[in-house]
């Protein structure tokens, strides 16, 4: 039976949830020669996030379906004045005129909406909408696309399926997932070859910002000869994704329950090393490097190498422990959640 979105999402409240969207009957509709379109997804999801109150903390981009992990930021909308509102709005539904070249913003029409306070209410809830947000972006591909091909009709499968993510052991491994995609599908080698995952973004601007920074590979410090000029930005500066810093649930209970703080390093050594596993397919191999972290994040090593290895995980309605499910049961008014995988986390 299908569940409303409402159900699965609170609006109200902010959250991590896994979104996946699929070609129509799963075709390569992206892939073999409309690999160029895989560029076309990235580009929407870059282009649309920055608009609304949701951030990316991660995402790739296959040859017939989408991932993102993404988390909600109703507070950031409430901040937001009214004027913002609609400068948004008309960012994400901007004037053209007859050759589609963009105009700006009708300064009266602003003008117009910043004075109806029913107006900015319901677009400020839509401002921090995933279904907005995938509705709009999805909405944009499918024509591009079919306007390409000369044809008309659906071009995704369906709705989108959110799973929501509810402890930083779930979303750290939903990331890891994510990101460890192509591996997975062996359309790459390692990490960073990994095209059009956050991973790879990652690796491209930490290894940016060593090389700009004077670091040599295996230190963590500048060469004593180069004297630092205030406060550097960090490697991650600059990025559209969300950092890892920020990868985390944000509300106070969550924060309690699980404080393990992650750095860039640990993860990208985190996904690195588990895309061995992945890679040679050897289930029972634990890197000496990798039992720590996943000890840190208190998640089983076992259960851990079975979610990366095998496809069809993070699906369901809620990844997270029996505490984090039952506290979402409550919310959602049911007696139980289902789960379609293994947990991430010790329960």
């Amino acid at each position: 039976m299908t569940i409303p979105r409402s159900h699965l999402v609170d609006p109200s409240r902010a959250g991590a949830y896994h979104l996946i969207n699929r070609c129509v009957r799963r075709g390569f509709l992206c892939g073999d020669r409309w690999e160029y379109r895989q560029q076309w997804v990235h580009d929407m999801i870059r282009a649309h996030i920055a608009i609304f109150a949701i951030d990316v903390l991660a995402y790739a981009v296959m040859a017939n379906h989408f991932h993102l992990v993404v988390a909600t930021h109703p507070e950031r909308c409430a901040t937001w004045s009214a004027e913002e509102v609609a400068q948004r709005w008309a960012a994400l539904f901007p004037r053209r005129d007859a050759a589609c070249n963009l105009l700006p913003a009708d300064p009266a029409t602003i003008a117009r909406r910043v004075a109806d306070p029913d107006w900015v209410a319901m677009h400020r809830e839509r401002l921090g909408s995933i279904s907005w947000f995938m509705k709009v972006m999805k909405e944009r591909l499918a024509r591009r696309a079919n306007r390409e091909d000369g044809c008309t009709g659906s071009f995704w499968q369906g709705r989108f399926t959110s799973v929501a993510l509810l402890g930083q052991a779930a979303v750290i491994a939903c990331m890891a997932y994510v990101d460890l995609n192509p591996i997975r599908a062996k359309v790459a080698e390692t990490p960073e070859t990994s095209r059009l995952t956050s991973v790879h973004d990652r690796i491209t601007a930490r290894q940016a910002h060593r090389i700009a920074s004077g670091i040599a590979a295996g230190t963590d410090a500048p060469p004593p000869d180069v004297a630092p000029a205030g406060p550097r930005p960090g490697p991650e500066h600059g990025l559209w994704i969300a950092p890892i810093a920020a990868c985390t649930p944000t509300s106070d209970q969550t924060r309690a329950l699980v404080p393990c703080s992650l750095t860039l390093d640990t993860y990208l050594e985190l996904v690195d090393q588990t895309g061995r596993i992945v890679r040679s397919g050897k289930r029972g191999a634990i890197p000496g490097h990798l039992a720590p972290i996943l000890a840190r994040l208190d998640i089983d090593a076992a259960v851990w190498i079975d979610i990366m290895i095998q496809g069809g995980h993070f699906q369901g309605s809620a990844i997270g422990t029996v505490l984090e499910r039952a506290t979402e049961a409550a919310r959602r008014g049911v007696k139980w959640l289902v789960v379609n995988a293994p947990e991430p986390c010790r329960n």
